[in-house]
């Protein structure tokens, strides 16, 4: 049981909407089981006030935040500093205010990257479909690259959007970003988009894309991701299930990337064993 005193140090997340986080269940468990003197809070933010919630955590002496969507790419520009590989993934998801100087970094790679291994899903030589080109698109392309896919393909309702999220890869790593279906043929299906999630419940990822009509390239062979974990199960995942696919929901890559970001905010070590912990005792897994 946390002992919120008057010293008890302040950490949060931003988002529109935030309602739905886990977050404040996961750092506040870990910083029980450390004995850390820290309380973590869930602030829903809208985007004309972002400037204003940033100068807050200054005012206010909170420790640090993480920034889920819309902010991840927006919260950038009113920061002190941001670490390099926040700045080559162009988003930041976790800020940490030293003595009122705010760094921004994004643990959304590695911690995706991380959900991945824990799930056995190989990346090397396969052929990626990833869905949607939000803010944790680039930082998953960047860190997928570097594991030698065989073709990554990303689509997008809006094709531009796609466009141009392949060519910053290509300029930035020299890694061919496909924006077109060449072939159905997908070893690994990511979907980054909120469909799914409330309100958009009864939604699939492809319903708006318009170079895929249907999911029924999805197979036995095939592993599918699905960046959303509240609800656990969204409608996609239910019908790759069906069709016997491999499914994973976003809880894995919110523990990891969690775990990376409280690390950055008290200086504190997760251990394997703690992670374990988190998954039963936190989330029942």
């Amino acid at each position: 049981m946390l002992n919120i005193t008057g010293r008890t140090k302040q950490l949060g997340v931003i988002g529109d909407p935030i309602s739905h986080s886990f977050s404040p269940k996961l750092h506040n468990y870990i910083s029980n089981a450390l004995g850390n003197d820290y309380i973590y809070s869930a602030w829903n933010v809208k985007s004309a006030e972002l400037e204003n919630a940033i100068n807050g955590i200054r005012a206010l002496s909170i420790c640090g935040i993480n920034v889920t969507a819309p902010h991840k790419v927006a919260v950038m520009k009113y920061l002190d500093e941001t670490d390099p590989e926040a700045r080559l993934l162009g988003s930041v998801n976790t800020v940490v205010n030293r003595d009122g100087k705010l760094t921004g970094y994004n643990t959304d790679s590695e911690g995706f990257y991380m959900a991945l291994k824990a799930a056995d899903i190989e990346v090397c030589g396969k052929n990626v479909l990833i869905l949607g080109a939000g803010g944790v698109v680039k930082p998953t392309l960047m860190r997928m690259v570097r594991e030698n896919p065989k073709r990554v393909t990303l689509l997008n309702r809006t094709h531009k959007k796609a466009e141009s999220i392949a060519d910053m890869i290509y300029e930035q790593l020299g890694a061919r970003i496909e924006t077109a279906v060449c072939d159905t043929d997908f070893d690994v299906v990511i979907n980054t988009t909120s469909a799914g999630m409330a309100p958009q419940l009864d939604i699939l990822p492809t319903d708006d894309i318009e170079e895929i009509k249907d999911i029924d390239f999805i197979n036995e062979n095939t592993a599918v991701v699905d960046m959303i974990y509240n609800p656990p199960q969204t409608r996609f995942l239910e019908e790759a299930k069906k069709r016997g696919a491999k499914t994973v929901n976003g809880l894995d890559m919110l523990i990891y990337q969690g775990t990376l970001a409280y690390g950055l905010f008290t200086g504190s070590h997760i251990s394997d064993e703690l992670v374990r912990k988190i998954k039963s005792e936190v989330f029942g897994v």
